[in-house]
């Protein structure tokens, strides 16, 4: 019997799953780990926008599109990622969709306008991006289009929060802390994928990296990150237009052992935008990302003074900080 007979795992032809009301109360639906053999890394890499899980309930009363629901994702960026933990490294990926709730906000940045009882505690965090509808509990999907026809109340974000949001941010806090009990250090490499034009209409450049402007990893990995693109053909950018979300700027500590960088790929590079389906140039960009990967974690590797010949001494997992850890994708 299956534990979820609800869901529907295979989901529409365009890969898209749905869950019903009340299934992504359980963490297996929150988030997935893809763990290492053994970890033999400071490095941690999450993917927080490329949720594809959509509650039943939700779809039911949203009244954007499916497709303009699904532009505001950072569509198969996980899938992107799949290579990723060959490299010693693990990696999270938020599981439900960013239009439900965006794991890249702070859970306080919320648009009091939208709900019919909002808590106190949403008027004090105004943001550029609760400005625009892109707030914790989103209001528009894309190119502005309106997601609900009504007020929400309280106690429908909250149990988002409680359901999703929180369950993703305290894996995400316990596998950073097993990292820097392991190593001494945690380095978390936040991966997102951006339209292929700005907002002012001109051309993104194929990657932006973003390190807060230095203030939320050590020098030296934000311009090997840069360095390893562009050896590849790809053009980059540094802060602009995207600087870091609150991952970033919540675990980017340099001076506590704490470092976080925020990687954003153009998406016409392996998506059809229009579609949301992956293109020709999919396998090439996880092909070249796996391998940036590796030379990541042999950066993160050197910074805590860990020889090649070293990492079998560091292999074993911290059990205590990795209780509850290590769910795959559903």
């Amino acid at each position: 019997m299956t534990p979820f007979p609800n869901f529907l795992a295979k989901g529409a032809e365009n890969g898209l799953s749905k869950a019903p009301d009340g299934a992504s109360d359980r963490p297996s639906l929150a988030f997935s780990i893809e763990e290492p053999v053994a970890v033999v890394s400071p490095a941690v890499f999450a993917s927080p926008h490329s949720g594809r899980l959509y509650p039943k309930g939700f779809l039911e009363s949203a009244r954007a599109s499916m497709l303009d629901l699904r532009r505001i994702e950072d569509a198969y960026v996980d899938r992107l990622l799949a290579d990723v933990h060959g490299s010693g490294a693990p990696v999270i990926c938020g599981l439900v969709a960013r239009a439900y709730v965006d794991l890249n906000r702070a859970e306080s940045e919320m648009d009091p306008a939208m709900f019919e009882d909002p808590s106190p505690s949403w008027f004090t965090q105004r943001s550029p991006r609760v400005e625009a509808g892109l707030g914790c509990i989103p209001r528009v999907a894309f190119n502005g289009a309106q997601i609900y026809d009504r007020r929400l109340r309280r106690e429908e974000a909250e149990r988002r929060l409680d359901q999703v949001y929180r369950p993703y941010h305290r894996a995400l806090a316990a596998l950073l802390r097993r990292a820097q009990a392991m190593f001494g250090q945690a380095w978390l490499i936040d991966c997102h994928s951006m339209p292929a034009e700005t907002e002012a209409g001109g051309k993104s450049p194929d990657i932006v990296v973003g390190d807060r402007f230095g203030a939320s990893c050590a020098p030296g990995l934000a311009d090997l990150v840069e360095q390893l693109f562009r050896s590849r053909g790809y053009s980059t950018a540094r802060n602009s237009p995207y600087a870091g979300g609150f991952a970033t700027l919540a675990h980017g500590q340099p001076g506590l052992g704490r470092h976080a960088l925020q990687i954003e790929v153009r998406r016409r590079l392996y998506l059809d935008e229009a579609a949301v389906e992956p293109n020709d140039g999919f396998l090439t960009l996880r092909r070249d990302l796996g391998e940036i990967s590796g030379e990541i974690c042999a950066f993160a590797r050197a910074q805590v003074g860990l020889a090649p010949e070293n990492t079998k001494k560091k292999a074993a997992l911290d059990t205590s900080a990795a209780k509850g850890l290590g769910r795959k994708r559903p």
